[in-house]
């Protein structure tokens, strides 16, 4: 296999990733204002700046941390029903 093909065909399996990860923010099946154990995290995090207003720069990486785990958890629930089929 073209191994170009394989990064084109990464490139496309992101975005999909991306633009589900925004749709369930959006329609608030993936809330973390309402997580108790995020919230205690951020609490703790908002400590570090001064006015309460995140720093643009954190709040990429935020946000670039929050897309990662959801694909993680995206792909080992793939991982995990191909399993489960293959009985």
């Amino acid at each position: 296999m073209d191994p170009s093909l394989n990064n084109v065909g990464d490139a496309i399996m992101k975005e999909k990733l991306k633009e589900l990860y925004i749709q369930e923010i959006d329609q608030s099946r993936l809330d973390f204002d309402h997580d108790p154990e995020y919230q205690a995290y951020y609490t703790q995090a908002e400590t570090l700046w001064e006015g309460g207003d995140m720093p643009e720069s954190l709040y990429r990486l935020l946000d670039t941390g929050n897309f990662l785990s959801f694909a993680r958890g995206f792909r080992l629930g793939m991982e995990l029903a191909r399993w489960v089929r293959a009985g």
